[in-house]
């Protein structure tokens, strides 16, 4: 017989138990077992040591061998018993009625088994949504650079034209001033100096005619053709195209994400109660993100997770950024339904790090209303306007802000 390490007395739980009653299948010390003997309903009980008790021979002693007649299950060794073997064997265990704990079991499942198939499509119908808006939003985005690279063609076609204009209408004054001015110039010298030598030719060789042609030869010789002029040069400097600055014409892309997979948002499934929801939310509206502003106490908002400032992304898969507090509302009420509601939500944080910034050392506090930044009022301007201007500042600038304390 395969022996087994010696347990704790079952009855006090402090001695060893090195004492097995096999009627009660308990572990005994000397001490109890010597009370339990002298129970007068334990009188006939046999003891065995329980190094020498073999635990798989007596659990499949317990075991029900008939088959057919199985009506109980019993809950503390997890089998199923006749109406013989539960008194015999199970007496005092915890037991119920095969056929009863079925149903229920094959009950429980079932309503899991639903809760799953629910959630799987009520998820599948929100990434189906996403992807869709997705797609609009992307085909939107293509229009949007291909106008914008329209309009950087445009300029720089229209600045080439320019440029290029400039360059024939020089080259063509100095086609036509520069070797006329020249000519002109000299001509009018030489047409006088053949209507003389053509008269002087006309006449008879005479003293006279011979001093006239010295003069005119003496004043050939003396001439000095004009300097010509100087002809300007063009040289074109060609600048390196960078595509930095061209991309900084063009645009930046951001890509956002606004599914699960993304780990700083959270999916949060709200249960519709008389109250409703249990929460109201501030924003919205053009640029605006939307935010949790108050959540009931022991409201479905409250037991979902939900808490004040958190910012909302998406309601059942369709993005709520750029909708007003209405149409919000709305899409919370076409959403109302026995399975909830399911809401995408990007928690608020508070940076650790804050503390160690300029921005504290400055005194500015978590929550404080910025009013005016570098003389400019933000009032009228969206947060994202705002957090651009503070994301464009260059290194070691210096930005000047007045801000509103935040009361709690």
């Amino acid at each position: 017989m395969a022996q087994c390490p010696v347990d704790t007395c079952e009855i006090c739980v402090q001695a060893p138990g090195s004492q097995y009653c096999k009627q009660c299948r308990q572990y005994f010390c000397y001490s109890c077992k010597t009370a339990h003997l002298r129970l007068k309903i334990a009188r006939n009980h046999v003891f065995e040591k329980s190094f020498e008790i073999d635990p798989e021979e007596e659990l499949n002693l317990l075991k029900c061998s008939h088959v057919d007649k199985h009506v109980f299950m019993c809950l503390d060794c997890d089998f199923a018993l006749c109406k013989g073997c539960l008194v015999e064997n199970h007496n005092g265990h915890n037991v119920d009625d095969v056929n009863k704990m079925f149903s229920s079991l094959h009950h429980q499942a079932s309503t899991t088994m639903k809760g799953i198939l629910s959630d799987f499509r009520r998820k599948s119908d929100s990434m189906k949504s996403l992807t869709t808006s997705y797609e609009k939003e992307s085909e939107a985005l293509e229009r949007a650079i291909l106008n914008q690279g329209a309009k950087i063609k445009s300029s720089v076609d229209k600045m080439v034209s320019g440029t290029i204009a400039n360059v024939r209408k020089s080259r063509e004054n100095v086609r036509k001033h520069y070797p006329n001015c020249f000519q002109d110039a000299v001509s009018s010298k030489f047409k006088t100096w053949l209507h003389q030598l053509a008269e002087i030719e006309q006449k008879e060789a005479t003293e006279k005619c011979i001093h006239e042609i010295q003069k005119l030869h003496n004043d050939m010789k003396a001439m000095e053709l004009p300097n010509m002029p100087d002809v300007p040069t063009v040289k074109y400097c060609a600048q390196p195209v960078d595509e930095k600055i061209i991309m900084g014409l063009l645009g930046r892309i951001k890509y956002l994400s606004y599914s699960n997979p993304n780990p700083k948002y959270k999916e949060l499934i709200l249960l519709p109660c008389a109250s409703g929801y249990g929460f109201k939310f501030i924003g919205g509206k053009d640029d605006e993100d939307i935010y949790v502003s108050d959540v009931l106490p022991n409201g479905s908002a409250a037991k979902a997770g939900l808490k004040q400032l958190d910012k909302i992304i998406a309601v059942d898969g369709k993005q709520v950024n750029g909708l007003s507090i209405q149409e919000a509302a709305e899409m919370f009420k076409d959403a109302k339904g026995n399975n909830g509601v399911s809401i995408i939500i990007e928690p608020f944080h508070v940076a650790d790090d804050s503390s160690n910034g300029s921005a504290a050392e400055t005194g500015l506090q978590n929550l404080d209303k910025t009013i005016v930044e570098n003389g400019k009022q933000v009032e009228s301007s969206s947060r994202h306007e705002v957090q651009e201007s503070f994301e464009n500042v260059e290194d070691n600038d210096i930005v000047s802000i007045r801000t509103e304390p935040f009361e709690q």
